[in-house]
């Protein structure tokens, strides 16, 4: 066995440094990352640490932590993409390290690498530690909360249950009540379940719990004092309501979340045995630790099953104890000298499988074909390292130039390694590149989103001054992008005059206004012969300067 795959302080070296340099090669993905990317930016910029804004307005849905760290880290390296994704990483880290040291104490150090290994390679928490969202820094925090509360149950020191509701806080910051409901759904029912129930009490210690309050209370306080119908809003309509509504977007069958599990685990699945997972149950059949990596999978994946609206970074909190599981498999597996064909064979037909689909894709995008003229030799050469490099790596294999443990990593770290290339290519809702109408926005320029809000727009061209937005505000009530910014006006209602009607433009046109307006495509026209107007990818750009 390569000996540099067996040393923790590779790994831990290794796999965060892969991560962030990663990190940079993708533009900002529209909308999540063009959204959470300029509340950032704005919050850097203006000071007002309180109160996270999108154009402007007040953004209430999340809480700031994300804002926070992304200002710090801008206020130490600057306003890039890069240091938005910082957080990501770092969360991604954290979890790498704090599943490695839990395991290494509870199991052996042997599953802990392997653990660390099987994590940074899922393709779902790989893509999440890529994505400037909450998602990863919620489950991050969740799952070092749970560590912490289940090793204090063991050992009971002080200090371990102390930092787990420092992580509890945290989480809560991250998104809300989920970041400690989920803590508490995963322990109290396993504590139950193992005869651990009188731990509970001690759990639940007064001086931890005011620890929680006094992380948690000042922004909520703060926060509240300045706007009265906050915590209605954030609990009741963003919380309580979000889980239970029908109304929201991004409805999916119940299982959604079994698809995603089992899409981004395939690859160790392939390299599993069934034979290996039967062994597992029964080796630990009697230990709490199985128990509480099953009851935390189960427990997580129907909770956020339920409600119809799902999102693939969702259901993060359950990847933990499935890597726990595939690494205590994975341990066995390696123990055996005799590999089967799907063994073998699964992740590099896999991998030629998404190479070949790479490679296709130029040609199923007819819609912005010019753009693809200057990128499909890039699309094919990633599209032949992805069908090539498995088959050189397994005939290695095969000729015992590599151990099977080598031969995965290898093959994973080059799929995943793959990912935010072929994405840049191919991600044509981004804007890099398309904002040289830049020269033509003076002091006095008013910028116009008409009937639609381009969320990195605004984080590309460094604006200083809100967006001035058209819509039918009036006819807005259901979950969409409009709501979210139509929600400000809830907390500063004198902002509204950032939130146009049709009229409202017409009658700044009339007036002969310094504008530039950006629409989708084809979505407006002006039959001003001295307008000048300019086609992008993504958007029509009408410039109106009355005195050039």
């Amino acid at each position: 066995m390569q000996q540099w795959l067996r040393s923790s302080k590779f790994l831990l070296i290794f796999l965060p440094i892969w991560l962030f340099v990663l990190s940079w090669i993708r533009p900002l993905s529209v909308p999540d990352e063009g959204r959470y990317g300029d509340i950032s930016r704005t919050m850097f910029e203006s000071g007002d640490w309180l109160t996270p804004r999108i154009d402007g307005l007040p953004f209430m849905h999340k809480p700031p932590l994300l804002h926070w760290l992304s200002s710090m880290f801008m206020e130490l390296f600057g306003v890039h993409v890069w240091v938005l994704r910082l957080v990501p990483v770092l969360a991604g880290t954290l979890m790498l390290v704090g599943l490695f040291l839990f395991v290494k104490k509870h199991i052996s150090e042997s599953v802990a690498q392997l653990t660390v290994i099987i994590l940074a390679t899922n393709l779902l928490f790989f893509g999440s530690s890529q994505y400037i969202n909450h998602d990863l820094l919620l489950a991050s925090w969740i799952t070092i909360s749970v560590l912490c509360f289940v090793d204090f149950t063991i050992y009971a020191r002080k200090s371990i249950l102390f930092l787990g509701y420092i992580a509890g806080a945290a989480a809560f910051l991250s998104k809300g009540l989920i970041g400690i409901l989920i803590p508490g759904m995963i322990l109290l029912p396993w504590l139950i379940y193992t005869k651990q129930w009188k731990k509970i009490s001690s759990l639940l210690n007064p001086l931890a719990i005011l620890l929680f309050l006094f992380i948690v209370s000042p922004w909520l306080y703060l926060v509240q004092s300045k706007y009265p119908q906050f915590l209605h809003y954030f609990f009741i309509d963003q919380q309580f309501n979000r889980f239970s509504s029908k109304e929201f977007n991004n409805k999916q069958p119940w299982c959604f979340y079994l698809m995603i599990l089992f899409v981004s685990f395939l690859p160790w699945l392939f390299a599993s045995r069934f034979t290996s997972i039967k062994t597992i149950f029964k080796d630990y059949k009697s230990c709490s630790l199985l128990a509480l990596l099953v009851w935390w999978f189960v427990s997580v994946t129907v909770f956020f099953s339920i409600p119809p609206s799902k999102l693939a970074g969702y259901i993060l909190p359950a990847v933990p104890p499935l890597a726990i599981f595939f690494a205590l498999v994975m341990n066995k597996v390696l123990e055996s000298s005799n590999k089967t064909r799907l063994q073998t064979w699964g992740i590099p037909v896999f991998t030629v499988l998404v190479g070949i689909g790479v490679s296709a894709t130029p040609h199923f995008i007819r819609a912005h074909q010019p753009f693809f003229q200057n990128q499909a030799i890039f699309i094919y050469l990633i599209g032949a390292l992805l069908i090539v490099l498995p088959l050189v790596l397994v005939g290695l294999y095969k000729k015992q130039k590599l151990n099977y443990l080598t031969y995965i990593f290898i093959s994973l770290i080059v799929l995943c390694s793959a990912v935010p290339f072929a994405v840049r290519i191919l991600d044509t809702k981004n804007n890099v590149g398309q904002t040289d109408f830049a020269e033509y926005i003076a002091p006095s320029t008013k910028i116009v989103f008409y009937n639609y809000y381009f969320y990195d727009v605004p984080f590309l061209l460094q604006l200083k001054q809100p967006v001035y937005i058209v819509n039918q505000w009036d006819t807005v009530h259901s979950d969409s992008a409009s709501l979210e910014i139509k929600d400000g006006l809830l907390f500063e209602p004198q902002l509204k005059k950032y939130l146009w009607s049709e009229q409202q433009l017409q009658d700044a046109l009339m007036q002969k206004q310094d504008l530039l307006v950006i629409s989708q495509p084809h979505n407006f026209a002006t039959k001003d012969p001295s307008v000048k107007t300019l086609h992008y990818r993504n958007y029509d750009v009408f410039i109106f300067h009355p005195s050039k």
